[in-house]
């Protein structure tokens, strides 16, 4: 399934889509005053407008040509529309449509707290994914709806690259006041709907058949005829666009495992972890213990440096905080996968101690499955000044900007990426994939710098016969292909 932004006819096939379930699973829960309500909403010249000048976004999840949801944010972070088809529901699209349009409205809008007016039919729905009540059931101009909203801490941001990149922080903060009454639902059983049919009502009071017409009438009358979707597939971003290299006859299994825990009798304090991480069976004893220990550790730094193990420094700062955020959501992807060799890249997502100290993180394991050794880029090529040009070359090429790591001298960069992290700034990683190597950082520049360029990590890559050239002596090069 992709999840992208929608554009062109395909609003209005969103829009279709959107009027189909709202008159299935909606509408009956309405009076005619709300129905007509929400019919005036999605008309298309009021959407249109709405998204030139009020920055709605609009977006839609699509298993091949099919579109099977929508959705639609403002830049306030409120969800104006989530809906999914009535035989595609209960699938953990809207979830994912929702995960989709809170993480590009942090990105873009930058967006603290989401709210949405939930049908009567979708709050428990919605209560999974993460909202909360703020206040009772409410009726304005005859539309029912639960006032709820969650925080950006709980939203898991995926943010987009290109293969090698990965780009952090706003793009930009629009401080756009808007308020809108939209009775937003999303997917839910109904019985009524299932025994009557679809029933939506006119404006007038009536309903769909007394007169012989339908959805798709009133549907061609507000917007026209909709063609079918033939828009090319989203291009994947982030982890998902590493080429990984995976060895089916490696005598191993790669698991996943996990850890999740969230507070619930907290009123000031949102404290959320949902942490997945691979774990290997089939190795040797010892060896396969040593793995899977690096493989958690790794996955789970954030979590010890969060909550399982603060320092003090850690304690003071969230005792400091009105409400204190403690956050971690990792997600991960085994890029190269041999019967000796193990690579895995993870990006944390993390919230270390309130809303506005939020960073991203690329952490790797390269572990050799014979003996439990661990590689990092020191181990591995040579750093000298030759390799250090290529290398800042390509990290230059990969983000798109000849200014990326101008504070740094090539005496500099042979530190960093022999661990020297100059406080913190620079963590040096690399990982193996199916054409090659990626060698880079993860940047925590301090609130302000000068040198942020705005990315969380990047990485530059070198195919394995480009990459022998700077090659050390360690034991990890007869690993690999």
């Amino acid at each position: 399934m992709i999840i992208r932004r929608l554009e062109g006819q395909e609003v209005l096939d969103a829009l279709h889509l959107v009027w189909e379930v709202f008159a299935q699973d909606v509408a009956p829960l309405y009076t005619a005053e709300g129905v007509a309500s929400f019919q005036d909403f999605i008309r298309y010249p009021n959407i249109e407008k709405k998204m030139q000048a009020e920055g709605l976004a609009l977006f839609g999840a699509f298993e091949g040509p099919q579109m099977l949801g929508a959705g639609g944010i403002l830049p306030t972070g409120h969800i104006a529309l989530l809906f999914v088809r009535r035989e595609y529901q209960h699938r953990g699209i809207g979830k994912a449509l929702l995960m989709e349009m809170c993480s590009f409205a942090v990105q873009v809008y930058g967006v603290q707290k989401f709210t949405v007016n939930a049908s009567p039919g979708a709050v428990d729905a919605y209560r999974h994914m993460g909202m909360h009540d703020t206040a009772p059931e409410q009726n304005a101009g005859g539309m029912r709806f639960v006032p709820m909203e969650m925080w950006a801490a709980s939203v898991p941001i995926r943010k987009k690259r290109g293969k090698g990149m990965y780009i952090a922080g706003a793009v930009g903060a629009l401080c756009l006041v808007l308020t809108f009454v939209v009775g937003a639902a999303i997917t839910r059983e109904l019985d009524y709907a299932a025994e009557n049919g679809v029933d939506g009502y006119l404006e007038d009071g009536g309903q769909w058949g007394e007169d012989g017409s339908s959805i798709e009438d009133w549907y061609d009358e507000f917007y026209g005829d909709y063609g079918q979707d033939d828009s090319e597939p989203q291009e994947e971003s982030g982890i998902d666009a590493i080429p990984e290299y995976v060895d089916e006859d490696c005598g191993y299994e790669v698991t996943e495992d996990n850890y999740t825990y969230t507070a619930d009798n907290t009123s000031s304090t949102t404290i959320q972890f949902e942490v997945y991480y691979p774990q290997v069976d089939g190795l040797d004893a010892a060896v396969q213990e040593s793995v899977n220990a690096a493989l958690q550790d790794c996955a789970l730094a954030s979590v010890d440096k969060l909550y399982l193990d603060p320092s003090d420094e850690m304690k003071e700062k969230v005792l400091g905080e009105e409400y204190p955020v403690l956050a971690s959501f990792v997600e991960y992807k085994v890029t190269y996968q041999s019967q000796s060799l193990l690579s895995v890249v993870f990006q944390d997502y993390s919230y270390e101690g309130s809303e506005s100290d939020y960073h991203v993180a690329l952490r790797c394991v390269n572990i050799n499955l014979q003996d439990g050794t661990l590689y990092e880029v020191k181990d591995i090529v040579s750093l000298d000044d030759h390799f250090v040009s290529a290398w800042a070359e390509g990290m230059r090429d990969e983000a798109d900007d000849d200014t990326l790591l101008s504070e740094l001298n090539t005496e500099d960069m042979k530190a960093v990426l022999g661990g020297d992290t100059k406080d913190g700034v620079y963590e040096p990683e690399f990982f193996v994939d199916a054409e090659g190597l990626e060698i880079g950082l993860s940047f925590r520049y301090p609130a302000d710098s000068q040198d942020d360029r705005g990315y969380a990590w990047v990485t530059a890559p070198f195919e394995f016969d480009e990459i022998a050239a700077f090659a050390s002596d360690s034991s990890f090069w007869t690993l690999v292909r």
